[in-house]
């Protein structure tokens, strides 16, 4: 299969999960410390109550013309999914992929922009450090060169600043200071592209897989991007794809940090892995353009707004309220950082990070200078090859140092984990640590 990461490795073939685990069809048995290729599976697996609503939804409609009908099921997820929402939010509407739903984002907050009789406004602003999607659009607004590399023929280059990457700030600066200056610089991008051309910025609340849990450098950073987007009549777009529904112990990731953004793009966890679900949510100021002059939103799909997959989300937002799926995140996540905190004690980990259960280390050859490690020496993914063989099924990542090296890992397990299956991931990624350590000591000895 050409879509699987390493074509000459033999993966282990699955056959079944049960809760934080996985078991494949040789009995052997793995914690889903990534949540399935990046925090998606929040409820875990085997889940016989879901499984149990799809049947009956299928057996009721399986897809609707959105031209031509609306669905009861449809309706109410909406509702729910609002009521989950910050305050202000009235208007939303579900995609498949978290790629469509930020693609679905930009294109609104584009398409907002032309109601106001702004249309000068088309350029998105996002940061270099992130991931926004795959689709070539939103691969283009988001700052992972890794990716972009192969499709530069195809790249606008829409204007990016720096990500906020409070690991890799000037030492001389105090996280004040830094913060400030990376503030600054949308604004002063802002100015330098033109106010009157720039539609929206686009952030990740903590930068996830493409840096590995980067937060904010302090907690005034949204709060200046939030006063300079409203200043210039910007739309802040919240891509939650990965911090919303809990992942951070707060509904949304820009709950945690006291920030309202004007768009919210949700995916991953709001279906629970289940089933492929993004939305976006969009708040009323937004709304009421379009509601004023009765003009719809021009990014329907064939599978927008699928019954099945309204089935499964409403589904999800009931469990986590029943079972306080957020507030346990919360507690877990508390517990979860400070057990990772030992990985300080590696020579080989620079930096430890994250908040609620999105958890991320880094990987330098210098804890002082912080320089990465040669990147064919993959040595996230030699520690992640270890972990898998010990029984955890970790996150690795490159390029956190210039967008091609730096190795990283993150951590995004279900939010259903408790306490003694984090100390295995934590006991198993010491483990692993040590072993690649004594490897790269012998390749060092070898070249030198």
């Amino acid at each position: 299969m050409i879509v699987c990461p390493d074509m000459d490795k033999q993966y282990p073939v699955i056959t079944h999960g049960k809760g934080v685990y996985l078991y494949d069809e040789n009995g052997k048995e793995y914690i889903d410390a990534s949540g399935a290729s990046a925090a998606a599976t929040n409820l875990g697996h085997g889940n016989e109550e879901v499984a149990e609503i799809i049947a009956e939804q299928v057996k009721k409609i399986a897809l609707l013309p959105t031209h031509a009908f609306h669905s009861r099921i449809v309706e109410e997820y909406l509702t729910e999914l609002l009521k989950f929402a910050p305050e202000g939010f009235s208007r939303a509407w579900t995609a498949m992929s978290g790629s469509e739903g930020v693609e679905n984002a930009l294109k609104l907050a584009l398409q907002y922009q032309q109601l106001k009789g702004e249309g000068s406004r088309y350029k998105i602003l996002a940061r270099w450090g992130t991931y926004h999607g795959n689709s070539v659009f939103t691969l283009d607004v988001g700052g992972m060169k890794i990716r972009r590399q192969t499709y530069n023929q195809w790249m606008n280059n829409f204007p990016h600043i720096q990500p906020a990457y409070a690991y890799r700030k000037d030492p001389h600066l105090s996280i004040a200071e830094y913060s400030k200056q990376c503030s600054d610089e949308l604004e002063k991008t802002i100015l330098a592209e033109g106010p009157e051309t720039v539609a929206a910025f686009v952030v990740e609340p903590v930068v996830a897989a493409a840096l590995g849990a980067v937060p904010p450098p302090d907690n005034n950073y949204f709060k200046e991007i939030r006063r300079i987007c409203s200043k210039y009549g910007v739309l802040l777009i919240a891509d939650e794809i990965l911090t919303g529904f809990g992942r951070l112990g707060t509904n949304f990731g820009m709950d945690y940090f006291g920030v309202k953004p004007d768009i919210i793009a949700a995916g991953k966890g709001i279906g629970g892995g289940f089933y492929p679900l993004s939305a976006v949510l969009i708040h009323e100021d937004v709304a009421q353009v379009f509601e004023e002059t009765r003009t719809p939103f021009l990014g329907g799909h064939t599978f927008a707004c699928h019954p099945v997959a309204a089935a499964v989300g409403k589904y999800v937002l009931d469990y986590m309220k029943k079972n306080r799926v957020v507030e346990h995140a919360a507690e877990m996540g508390k517990v979860f950082h400070q057990k990772l905190e030992r990985l300080r004690n590696f020579e080989i980990i620079g930096d430890v990070r994250g908040v609620g259960l999105l958890a991320g280390v880094e990987i330098v050859s210098d804890k002082h200078t912080k320089m990465p490690f040669p990147k064919e020496w993959n040595v996230s993914k030699r520690i992640g090859e270890k972990a898998i063989e010990k029984g955890v099924v970790l996150y690795p990542g490159k390029g956190s140092f210039d967008g091609a090296s730096g190795d990283h890992i993150m951590i995004s397990p279900p939010l259903i984990i408790r306490e003694n299956e984090l100390e295995k991931i934590v006991a198993v990624m010491e483990q692993s640590i040590e072993e690649v350590t004594a490897e790269l000591k012998t390749i060092e000895a070898t070249l030198n």
